[in-house]
């Protein structure tokens, strides 16, 4: 497996370019479409499809140009289906400078989960920062997307946003190996190890409140 990360974006948003041996995906194409298409270039690939954790507008923003470009499916789970054609909700019309409304997108399905177990991709619904939030699991890399940050966790006060239920998306954490390298949605990188020892959110001091 090969990954790379491009850093998207005036909320600096981590998209990662997975490319497995049958199978190329796009993590999280949240801003700077040229620059996600010269990187595709350069290695002289292009991608199968476009998976995100969830749908607000710093994950989203290259999604369209990235879709029109290439003629691939965009996953969400279903539930994100409220946040990404919603401008309000995925906070475009907030934080953007244009409003952003996807018409283009697929809901992740039981089917759509059975095809992605062939490449040993797990999804896994973790809400809180968003109703319809995942983490992906490849092999042995978990994309948290807003989920966990180094020494930190997603924000819960944005529309959708739930203190209970990051709390119990958390906790899942709990049932992955240790030694998984992390790909976090904003910052660098970590290890669940780490996260385990060092964040306060991950402590049951934070979890069982």
């Amino acid at each position: 497996m090969k990954i790379e990360k491009l850093i998207l974006g005036y909320f600096a948003v981590n998209c990662y370019i997975v490319e497995l041996k049958d199978l190329k995906i796009l993590i999280d194409p949240g801003a700077d479409f040229k620059k996600v298409q010269e990187l595709l270039i350069s290695n002289n690939t292009r991608p199968d499809l476009i998976i995100n954790t969830h749908g607000h507008y710093d994950h989203i923003g290259a999604v369209p140009e990235v879709v029109e470009e290439y003629g691939i499916n965009f996953y969400i789970d279903r539930e994100e289906e409220q946040i990404v054609i919603d401008p309000e909700k995925n906070c475009s019309s907030i934080f953007g400078q244009n409003t952003l409304s996807l018409k283009t997108y697929n809901l992740i399905s039981g089917a759509d989960k059975k095809y992605f177990n062939r490449f040993e991709i797990e999804i896994i619904k973790t809400p809180g920062h968003t109703p319809g939030s995942i983490i992906i699991k490849i092999e042995k890399k978990l994309f948290t997307g807003d989920l966990l940050f180094k020494g930190a966790i997603g924000r819960t006060d944005l529309p959708g946003g739930n203190l209970s239920d990051i709390k119990s998306s958390l906790l899942k954490l709990k049932r992955f190996d240790k030694d998984l390298e992390v790909f976090l949605g904003h910052g660098p990188g970590t290890s669940l190890e780490n996260e385990f020892e060092t964040n306060p959110y991950l402590d049951s001091i934070f979890l069982d409140k």
